[in-house]
């Protein structure tokens, strides 16, 4: 059960606006649920974390719940930040009571809902078999090739009526199904080095790696004999390559400036760590075909407006950098205890710069939002959770040799690092497709390969390890005629 409704949840996450509205927020919310039964219903799931994860999930969890804990107003009123609000209740002529932490409780609570999905797909991923893992690693590579094709389509007719926005307005950007381009970007730039990483395991495990201790390297017939063999009817490196250059041509017509600079960090970080097993000029012939094919099909397309990006509007007139002080000196009235999680866009008004007149919903920095709203334990669990990625690639990344799952594992790892730098200038780990996405390709990043298969040797019987006696041979026939000879 758990892997289908794990692939179900990944195919429908991103369909309606990310799932940043309350009717596919709530159907991810329940899938959560059923995915955490699930899990607890199998103990064995948590023998995959380790405590230290194990108690940074339960922090995660709690540090809202906290927040919704009622105090009496005295107490409350002389938390951090809060005089202002109390001072304002107080002139309004509101009557004194138990007042929770957080500004406002409700949504705090939504928030915390809305954690479930990527913490249950977290979970689930990391407990999964391996082979189950490697298809939902297909699954995901599906779903971001789709958007990229979606992408394209609207990028080439100019209209968001392709699965975009309802109002048919004109639009200049891919967009798939979501509602801004920096966060297709951001789907898009964690697919991109799993899908290189794929290619790189075909190529490496299929493509000669069967033959190693040769002393005469293969022709070039010998290698294109093996990796296009009867063996595989679709082909999949060539699949998987068509896969990549869909997802770098959706992520380059996004528009992103950031999305199209992490692109390229996505490629080179790929290069440098599939290199050495696939083989260095192998991979770099790889890796250049791979870019020429990509820049030459986005030069056919039209490059001119995604070049202009990068000319037309400067970083210095972008509204970001007033909204990140507005951010900083809300963290600074409510530190260390926060506003509580969720309340950005309700209480940074009371901070917002008078030359940034819109509406602001996010501070357009994950980091900076997660500690205007969550104070020191916020930062405290950004903290933990780096060391425990930094560590993790300790255990990764080995000499040994490396199965398709290993360079999944690795490309996961990229993409995790490629998403935590676009979160500091956007905002894709609060929209619910993302943060599932980010959650799941943390669980194949610290899915344990090694101990999982050590730990299904030691449960088999001791019958399994021994080898069977071989059956007495027959007694020779007299006289056995030859029906050949006949």
């Amino acid at each position: 059960m758990g892997a289908p409704l794990l692939g179900a949840v990944l195919v429908f996450a991103p369909l309606i606006k990310g799932g940043n509205r309350p009717i596919p927020l709530l159907v991810l919310e329940l899938a959560a649920l059923a995915l955490l039964a699930h899990a607890a219903v199998r103990p064995a799931f948590a023998g995959h974390l380790s405590r230290t994860m194990l108690a940074a999930l339960a922090a995660l969890l709690a540090i809202p719940l906290l927040q919704l804990m009622p105090l009496p107003e005295t107490i409350w009123a002389a938390l951090p930040g809060r005089d202002f609000y109390a001072a304002a209740l107080a002139t309004a002529g509101i009557e004194s009571g138990m007042r929770s932490i957080s500004l406002v409780p409700r949504v705090t609570e939504f928030a915390w809902l809305a954690l479930l999905p990527p913490l249950a797909v977290f979970v689930v991923t990391t407990g999964l078999p391996d082979h189950k893992v490697k298809t939902l690693v297909h699954v995901f590579i599906g779903m971001a090739v789709v958007q990229a094709v979606i992408g394209l389509a609207q990028f080439g007719t100019g209209s968001a009526w392709v699965l975009g926005a309802i109002d048919g307005s004109p639009i200049d950007s891919a967009r798939g199904t979501y509602a801004n381009r920096d966060h297709l970007a951001g789907l898009l730039e964690m697919a991109l080095p799993l899908a290189l990483a794929l290619l790189a395991a075909n190529i490496h495990l299929h493509g000669g790696a069967r033959h190693p201790r040769h002393h005469r390297r293969p022709r070039l017939r010998q290698r294109l004999a093996a990796l296009f063999s009867r063996e595989f009817r679709l082909n999949r490196a060539a699949l998987l390559g068509a896969a990549s250059i869909a997802i770098l041509l959706g992520l380059i017509f996004t528009r992103s400036r950031t999305g199209v600079a992490l692109a390229m960090l996505g490629i080179f970080l790929s290069a440098l760590a599939f290199s050495r097993r696939v083989g260095g000029e192998r991979s770099a012939g790889l890796i250049t075909v791979f870019s020429v094919i990509g820049l030459a099909l986005a030069v056919e397309v039209g490059l001119a407006p995604v070049l202009g990006r990068f000319t037309d509007q400067s970083i210095e007139a972008d509204s970001r950098w007033s909204i990140f002080a507005g951010t900083l000196a809300g963290i600074g009235e409510f530190f260390p205890l926060g506003s509580g999680i969720g309340t950005f866009p309700e209480v940074f008004r009371r901070f917002q710069p008078g030359d940034v007149p819109k509406f602001v919903n996010h501070a357009h920095n994950d980091y900076l939002e997660w500690l205007f709203e969550g104070g020191l334990p916020a930062a405290a669990l950004i903290a933990v959770f780096l060391v425990l990625y930094v560590l993790r690639w300790r255990q990764v990344w080995t000499r040994e040799h490396w199965s398709h799952l290993r360079f999944a594992q690795v490309a996961a790892g990229i993409s995790l690092l490629l998403i935590g730098l676009h979160g500091i200038v956007d905002f894709n780990l609060h929209i619910p497709a993302n943060a599932i996405y980010f959650a799941f390709l943390a669980g194949v990043f610290f899915h344990r390969e090694e101990e999982h298969q050590d730990v299904q040797r030691k449960h088999r019987p001791e019958a399994e390890h021994k080898q069977e006696p071989a059956p007495a041979p027959s007694p020779p026939v007299e006289n056995a005629r030859n029906p050949f000879a006949d």
